[in-house]
């Protein structure tokens, strides 16, 4: 029988998701508004840009400051760690796609709930596919 996920999550774990991923958040958001407010690039184009560099980020962020790697060697931890944020990358473009085109809501609320969103799926799925601990 599989281990229940939630039952071997402690709390430092949590905090430092939530530390790393208030760093990402500020990282992603700035370069969302920069694309959006300087270079002129529509949101869900400039979503797709400032996605993927933080992605990138947060990858080197969560594996020194959240998980613990060895459950994987190091190119399979990094390729399921993209395919994990691969998946999280698209429910982020498709959520925030919806938000934006179809919710008068600004868009940087918008990406603030996505992240959220997507931030559980991360959370998870990087724990249970990709790290050890």
């Amino acid at each position: 029988m599989p281990k229940n996920i939630f039952s071997e999550i402690d709390m430092k774990q949590i905090a430092s998701f939530m530390g790393v991923g208030g760093i990402c958040y500020i990282i992603g958001i700035s370069l969302l508004i920069l694309f959006v407010e300087s270079l002129k690039l529509e949101v869900n184009l400039a979503n797709v840009f400032s996605s993927l560099l933080t992605i990138g980020i947060c990858y080197i962020l969560n594996s020194k400051f959240v998980f613990e790697g060895g459950r994987h060697s190091k190119q399979k931890e990094i390729l399921a760690f993209f395919i994990v944020s691969g998946i999280g990358f698209f429910i982020n473009i498709i959520l925030l796609y919806l938000f934006t085109k179809h919710l008068p809501i600004w868009y940087v609320i918008s990406k603030t709930m996505v992240i959220m969103i997507v931030a559980v799926f991360n959370f998870y799925a990087r724990k249970r596919f990709v790290f050890l601990k």
